[in-house]
């Protein structure tokens, strides 16, 4: 695909973006293509995309590490409630090498997710998309320990674009971000079920 076709495409779906009224936080660029933060009426997409596909994607994402992430800066009671809850200790060399502690705590929180617990989550979640073009996937982080274990940290849901078929139009983004919204909006639903949502008092 020639550049100049690509970079086309990308400053078509943005200024559909923009007539929107949605607007662009952060962008940014790398390998793998371009990829763009984006606000509408303070749900964040993220808009992706890579000049070896012959489409684009508009993501909702809902990360359990993020969440409480964002609830240690609303209640750092919150934080120290957790590390007595799993014995985690704060003045340990180990710990006081490390820049960010929220982040150690949350992600040993995550860890704790039982697993038959996610596993109904997700089966509830897995059936939002059916009757839609959206596709929901499971999020991961990384073990911290081990390297070669993942650890289930929640899911995206995505809509696709087709910037270069030649009746793409605002009516198209429009739609895939509703239908990415709509379904966000559900997965929040179904994902303050978790005891983890619970106990930091999460509300959609």
């Amino acid at each position: 695909m020639a550049a100049d076709e690509y970079y086309d495409a990308v400053g078509q779906v943005l200024s559909y973006v923009l007539s929107a009224a949605d607007f662009i936080k952060t962008q940014r660029g790398d390998r793998s293509g371009v990829h763009f933060r984006i606000n509408r009426d303070g749900t964040i997409l993220d808009f992706n995309a890579q000049p070896t596909n012959r489409f684009f994607t508009i993501t909702y994402q809902f990360s359990l590490f993020e969440q409480i992430l964002e609830a240690y800066g609303q209640d750092m009671e919150q934080r120290q409630k957790h590390m007595e809850e799993f014995d985690i200790d704060g003045t340990d060399e180990e710990h006081i090498r490390d820049d960010n502690l929220d982040q150690h705590v949350a992600l040993r929180v995550i860890q704790d997710v039982d697993d038959e617990e996610a596993k109904n989550v997700e089966t509830d979640i897995m059936g939002l998309a059916t009757h839609t073009g959206c596709r929901i996937r499971n999020l991961y982080e990384q073990h911290p320990e081990e390297p070669e274990t993942d650890i289930w940290n929640g899911v995206t849901v995505s809509g696709l674009l087709y910037p270069y078929e030649s009746n793409f139009s605002p009516r198209d983004y429009e739609q895939t971000a509703q239908e990415v919204i709509s379904v966000g909006n559900q997965i929040d639903e179904a994902m303050k079920k978790l005891d983890i949502m619970e106990d930091i008092e999460y509300e959609p």
